[in-house]
């Protein structure tokens, strides 16, 4: 970004001369005559030229010194950040449509690209898995027989030597239905977890449209996206978390490198190899732990069982398809597992689709003659277009033999006298050579192929935005999902403020506030605090050398008051601060655990004020002082970690509310009753009232309940509605009295 000093006073000659002019009556009386001519107002419009002058000087001191520092140190502000999301492409031609890497495509204003290249086919997936079927009914009756001859029925209808298998009790049987990953990525229906199938595998049927000639597609790639669910589950509990959750808090996990997995394509029945495997061509989905795109390459033998031909069912068999229509349309069957001796699973999976393709909210400029080289230190050269997605510019210089690259890095410290180095500011877009490294000569024209530019918080645009793609004829596109990502560079303030920690720091955590700092540079992160000593699995025990970085996010839709991060934060979050930690630290990025708590208020409020609107700035102010995240929160940043809930202080900032006579009886104050965990259990319970609800050290309250009546206060937890029956009375039956009939 362009770091401008302000200007802090602004006053012309002109200005100066006639504020002095207008003094004259006040000091001096006598003084009349006020012409240019009269060596008096000669004097005033000198000293007012030199005061001109030095306001000009003093304005530009305090901001430029500390610009120029940040110059000196190489410290830039955060740039413009670009959003990303999942393009998926319809076609209808059955030879295919090829969209090149660059393709635009818009979401009104805002303009994406396309990261990569895809060819759409006329072609749909259905994504199941094999989940263990319900245990039938011990009971002797109707449905449990029922039960009994339908599972007999599938054994039957099993291979002949998994048949026999089966009848001798060598091996034993596990029953499954065929479970579907949902269609609709925002119906909200529940993700297949391929973890708990009997098999472990996600099976990918693919669907053939009218138009779909499978020949076209032998030996061709199909770019399949998987979206995994990478949503923590509520609500969390550092303690009382499953040990064997697949949520690892460890940042060296968190980025570790991603797990393997084979790509195979079902034979058919009575085959002998029943897998043909697949070339894995890319992959952007980390082994199918975050969402993007894999291209596999299918065999020139496809399909390689005839289309529609249903599946016997076993072990090395895809699941049958309830839906004949579906059934009827499949072209082949892909299967995805992990290898043997991968300790890791494929975990919950949240949508599958197929001629997908990753895009970016920036554009590609077309290449740009910057000008001639001088020699002199410090050359400076403004791209036309910004600002500049960094490490996207490729640039060339001509020198005596020919056009050279040269390098973009972040400052010259580490250059020699012969490197090809420069730096970028991305958001004013200027290309600056140094004087330690290597400069263009006199004559030597530099040159800039392409680079991207783009990016901020417009590009955060909600799913179905993008309509889409220019100049691509015969495609449809979408966005199944919100893009992510995008934010705005950080001003010059923030820059100024964070100079002294930038100093202080320099990009390295060794301290708590380190750490704490560093997190907050993180896109979508809002608060981050840290817990040294604290290790996830032991948190009451003090831990040597080890140090736990909790974070809330900037918002959370599912529950805007108590937000919970989602893998895909705590995983930047651990690659920003791995790097940068010592080696010795042992670094966890963890998410707050929230305690549930329930108030009810009994308000009067004085005369003259409307009770209604009393009573609601009573619930407002309540539930903003609970609030973990800034501005609210006793003094601004949220909620305090482990910091007690006290029934007294929360009386005190309700009484802070104009209107307020005072409160009837008492606040009550309450949390979830013990599970028989050791602790409350999160969530469920029932509410005991107490005068204080402490908190362990890395939890935060989460307001569950809140009633602001007039008059005596409700029974807490109760909520707004009717009172329940006495214990004993039955329901009444509710009915309707038809009209009358003359």
């Amino acid at each position: 970004m362009p770091l401008i000093g302000p200007i802090l006073d602004d006053r012309t000659f002109e200005q100066l001369r006639d504020e002095l002019v207008k003094r004259i009556p006040v000091y001096a009386p006598e003084w009349t005559d006020h012409h240019a001519g009269d060596p008096g107002i000669a004097l005033i419009e000198l000293f007012a030229h030199l005061g001109e002058s030095l306001l000009f000087r003093f304005n530009q001191i305090p901001d430029t010194t500390k610009v120029a520092f940040l110059r000196l140190l190489g410290l830039r502000p955060r740039p413009a950040l670009a959003a990303r999301t999942l393009l998926v492409l319809e076609t209808e031609r059955p030879e295919g449509v090829q969209v090149l890497r660059g393709a635009e495509a818009r979401a009104g204003a805002v303009v994406f690209e396309t990261g990569n290249e895809v060819v759409a086919w006329p072609l749909e997936v259905l994504a199941v898995g094999k989940t263990p079927a319900p245990v039938p009914p011990a009971e002797e009756s109707g449905r449990a027989a029922t039960e009994h001859r339908r599972r007999d029925d599938a054994v039957e209808a099993l291979p002949s030597a998994e048949r026999d298998r089966a009848r001798s009790g060598a091996a034993p049987v596990l029953f499954y239905v065929t479970t579907a990953v949902p269609a609709d990525p925002l119906a909200g229906d529940p993700p297949l977890d391929v973890s708990t199938t009997v098999d472990q595998c996600l099976w990918i049927a693919l669907l053939g449209k009218n138009t779909t000639d499978p020949r076209h597609l032998r030996g061709r790639t199909l770019f399949i996206g998987v979206v995994p669910d990478e949503e923590l589950p509520r609500p969390f509990d550092l303690v009382a978390r499953n040990p064997h959750d697949p949520t690892r808090l460890r940042a060296g996990d968190l980025v570790t490198a991603p797990p393997g997995f084979l790509w195979e394509l079902w034979n058919g029945p009575g085959e002998a190899t029943a897998f043909t495997p697949l070339a894995v061509l890319g992959d952007t989905t980390r082994g199918l732990t975050t969402a993007g795109v894999v291209s596999v390459a299918l065999p020139g033998a496809f399909p390689a069982h005839p289309p529609a031909q249903s599946s016997p069912g076993g072990s090395d068999a895809p699941p049958p398809l309830d839906d004949e229509k579906l059934a009827a349309r499949v072209l082949g069957w892909l299967r995805v597992r992990r290898p043997a001796g991968e300790n890791d699973a494929i975990h919950r999976i949240r949508w599958v689709g197929v001629n997908a393709v990753g895009a970016v909210q920036s554009r590609t400029a077309a290449p740009e003659l910057l000008g001639t080289g001088t020699a002199d230190a410090g050359q400076a050269f403004r791209l036309t277009l910004g600002p500049v997605v960094p490490g996207s510019v490729r640039l060339e210089v001509e020198e005596a033999d020919g056009w050279r690259p040269w390098t973009e890095v972040e400052d010259f410290a580490a250059g020699g006298p012969f490197d090809r180095h420069y730096t970028l500011d991305s958001e004013a877009g200027l290309v600056r050579f140094g004087t330690r490294c290597r400069r263009p000569q006199i004559g030597e024209r530099i040159r800039v192929l392409s680079y991207r530019y783009g990016g901020g918080s417009a590009g955060n645009v909600p799913a179905g935005a993008i309509g889409s793609l220019t100049g691509v004829a015969g495609v449809k596109a979408g966005n199944p999902f919100p893009a992510t990502g995008g934010a705005d560079p950080a001003s010059l303030t923030d820059a100024l403020d964070a100079l002294p920690a930038e100093v202080h720091r320099r990009d390295r955590a060794v301290t708590a506030e380190d750490f704490r700092a560093l997190t907050l540079e993180v896109p979508g992160v809002r608060r981050a605090e840290t817990l040294p000593l604290l290790h996830p699995d032991t948190p009451t025990q003090p831990a040597a050398g080890v140090i736990s970085v909790l974070v809330f996010p900037t918002e959370d839709l599912r529950d805007p008051g108590a937000p919970l991060p989602d893998l895909a934060l705590l995983r930047r979050v651990a690659a920003h601060l791995a790097p940068r930690r010592l080696v010795t630290a042992e670094l966890y990025v963890i998410p707050p655990t929230y305690v549930d708590i329930a108030l009810s208020v009994g308000i009067r409020t004085r005369e003259g004020y409307q009770p209604d609107a009393v009573r609601r700035w009573v619930e407002l102010i309540l539930r903003q002082y609970l609030a973990p995240l800034p501005p609210y929160g006793p003094e601004g940043g949220g909620w305090p970690l482990g910091r007690a809930v006290r029934r007294a202080e929360l009386e005190a900032v309700a009484v802070q509310v104009e209107g307020l006579e005072y409160i009837e009886e008492e606040l009550l104050l309450a949390r979830r009753g013990d599970t028989g965990s050791g602790g409350p259990g999160p969530g469920g319970g029932v509410w005991t009232a107490l005068p204080l609800v402490p908190l362990r050290p890395w939890e935060v309250p989460r307001l569950a309940e809140i009633t602001v009546v007039t008059g005596s206060p409700l029974p807490v937890g109760t909520g707004y509605g009717p009172p329940a029956p006495p214990p004993g009375d039955p329901t009444p039956v509710v009915v309707p009295l038809p009209p009358e009939v003359c």
